[in-house]
């Protein structure tokens, strides 16, 4: 439970917190190599679950597993399209319980990556990480596995100066928010539930039965190169299929080419896109940024036979808009613009609009809320000087948080680079810079106590 006041006890020197979490590099990098060897992308993300729950083992903390029902979450405003099947899947969350009051924080963090690429494509496989010049290397090492080891290790380290937490501290480690964000969306129901003692059934089980009661504050540990994020954009995702009229390639002009018509399509997106971008209508919190919404064309698929007019020609989309933006608006005004595309071809070639996967709206985040203010002086303790805000152009599991329960949100985490892409790696300097803020801002928010037992 909560209370207002932090039990008294002499805080223990930043120093000596730095040189706890600096001792604790070799299990930083073991754990993160467990976890990118545990490949887990999304809607196959057990691998990676059965070694954060071993983890979490070894720091006396057990986990409850929360298994993914989506058909529980559709009525839901935040709930996004499923893209896999739930399969028994399941998040892990984990309560450090305190014992004598202070504030609490929950750490959430996914489990999930997106698929590597061409494996040839790397200079060592995606899933067998190395170590090279302070980074470690492999898919999933910055987004975000580097981040929930970060979380780990600050408490561990307190754990190694003889205190931990008084304070609740939760571990909640989530499925598909690289695609959805219902992993997250499914623990928040089940704390909730847990909270207002409404819950049942499988998918909240004993922690029915915890009695939990509401997180203080949340921290996300995405990699932010050490930045806290003030706003975050809205994203969905759309899959058009275009079906034209085949026909014999020297005949052309006795069929409609959907593929052609994707390639309009595209074009007509790249104006609607450029018009979002545009200065005067930004959202408040990207005005500075010089292309603050990205509408990516992450795959396209078409065509049967070289010397045939293709039947048909699928795009699947990601679309950003701004915190502003409601998503239904911005689903209406992408459509519009694809169905503008087309008008031009005569009604040779149909589409069919789907939305499957993120559904997510963006939003705002108050960053002068007590425990964010902890956070950012916990860096400042760090770094020696204030932390930057950011408005991040991606989505986070930041959003759930922040509007179906206004708690106190926001992301940050370790530098990390080519996220998404060939060679990604994070950085071990910045994970222990990031495990040292954290472990500060668990003494200063939540408390201390000597560790029982």
């Amino acid at each position: 439970m909560t209370t207002n006041s932090l039990p008294s006890r002499k805080p223990l020197a930043s120093a000596d917190i730095a040189q706890a979490v600096q001792a604790l590099e070799p299990y930083m990098v073991d754990s993160l190599d467990q976890l990118v060897r545990a490949a887990s992308p999304s809607g196959a993300e057990t691998p990676a679950a059965m070694v954060a729950e071993e983890l979490m083992l070894g720091l006396g903390l057990a986990s409850e597993r929360i298994v993914l029902q989506a058909r529980a979450l559709e009525h839901l405003p935040l709930y996004s399209p499923a893209c896999c099947a739930d399969g028994g899947r399941y998040n892990l969350l984990a309560i450090h319980a305190g014992g004598h009051g202070g504030r609490s924080v929950l750490f959430n963090g996914h489990l999930d990556v997106v698929p590597p690429g061409p494996e040839e494509m790397w200079r060592r496989p995606p899933y067998m990480p190395v170590v090279e010049d302070g980074w470690l290397y492999g898919r999933g090492a910055g987004d975000m596995k580097g981040g929930i080891v970060c979380a780990l290790a600050a408490f561990k380290a307190l754990r190694a100066l003889g205190v931990q937490p008084a304070g609740q501290v939760g571990f909640n480690w989530v499925l598909e928010e690289e695609c959805t964000g219902n992993g997250t969306l499914a623990s928040i129901v089940a704390l909730r539930a847990a909270t207002t003692g409404a819950a049942t059934g499988a998918m909240t089980g004993m922690l029915a039965r915890s009695r939990l009661g509401a997180f203080d504050a949340v921290l996300i540990p995405e990699p932010m190169g050490e930045q806290m994020i003030d706003a975050q954009v809205g994203v969905f995702w759309m899959q058009l299929t275009l079906t034209g009229r085949p026909a014999h390639a020297a005949m052309m002009s006795q069929g409609a080419d959907p593929i052609a018509a994707g390639i309009a399509i595209i074009a007509g997106l790249r104006e609607l896109e450029a018009e979002w971008n545009r200065p005067e209508n930004r959202h408040p919190s990207y005005r500075e940024h010089p292309h603050p919404l990205n509408f990516n064309f992450g795959r396209i698929e078409g065509g049967e036979w070289t010397s045939s007019v293709p039947c048909q020609c699928r795009l699947d989309v990601r679309i950003g808009f701004y915190p502003d933006m409601a998503v239904d608006d911005a689903k209406a005004a992408v459509a519009a613009r694809v169905h503008a595309a087309l008008a031009p071809l005569g009604g040779g070639v149909q589409v069919e609009i789907r939305y499957q996967g993120f559904h997510a709206p963006g939003c705002s985040f108050d960053l002068d809320q007590p425990a964010l203010q902890v956070l950012a002086a916990a860096h400042q303790q760090v770094h020696g000087s204030p932390v930057a805000r950011v408005a991040t152009t991606a989505t986070t599991d930041a959003r759930h948080f922040r509007l179906m329960l206004d708690s106190p949100v926001t992301c940050y985490g370790p530098e990390a680079r080519d996220i998404h892409g060939i060679d990604e790696a994070v950085s071990l300097a910045s994970m222990s810079r990031v495990a040292t803020t954290f472990a500060l801002f668990l003494q200063q928010w939540c408390g201390t106590e000597p560790v029982r037992g």
